[in-house]
């Protein structure tokens, strides 16, 4: 025959040695709610698939492209990877590159967005046209990620 013993707990409720009570449920409960909140958050986190943006020869984020006359084209050749499958296009805009560059004809705009598709490898090539030595930012947007990259021309 098995006894249990029971005792008085710190509200002065009896409670017996064994089994569950409200106290005990409580704690469970407690120390479960982290455990289900990254169970849940897992799932989601696994699939987002990490982008990466590459100017080709920049250093620092930064390309100098020289040039000889006002009309000259240079690619701005950009290497994508990710971990995953990468969007098919990405797209950039030039910030105040006025009168120092424009986009190349051969670039499909979208508004001041220049649109490409990205190679099976994973390249993205939007050309500019150098119409006089300076410096400007570009934003190249590829799925979630944007990237900075500074470009300078300078006549050669």
């Amino acid at each position: 025959m098995t006894t249990h013993s029971t005792v008085p707990d710190e509200d002065g409720a009896l409670r017996s040695d064994r089994g569950w009570t409200r106290r005990r449920t409580l704690v469970a409960g407690a120390w479960s709610v982290p455990v289900i909140a990254a169970a849940v958050a897992l799932p989601q986190a696994s699939a987002s698939v990490a982008i990466t943006v590459d100017l080709l020869g920049a250093v620092d984020d930064a390309q100098t492209y020289p040039f000889s006359a006002a009309g000259d084209t240079a690619p701005l050749i950009f290497q994508v990877a990710g971990s995953g499958p990468i969007p098919a296009d990405g797209t950039a805009e030039l910030v105040n590159a006025g009168g120092i560059a424009s986009w190349d004809e051969s670039v499909l705009l979208q508004g001041a967005l220049a649109s490409a598709a990205i190679d099976t490898d994973g390249t993205l090539i939007l050309p500019i046209v150098a119409l006089a030595a300076g410096t400007f930012p570009v934003l190249v947007h590829v799925g979630p990620v944007t990237r900075t990259f500074v470009i300078t021309l300078v006549q050669a």
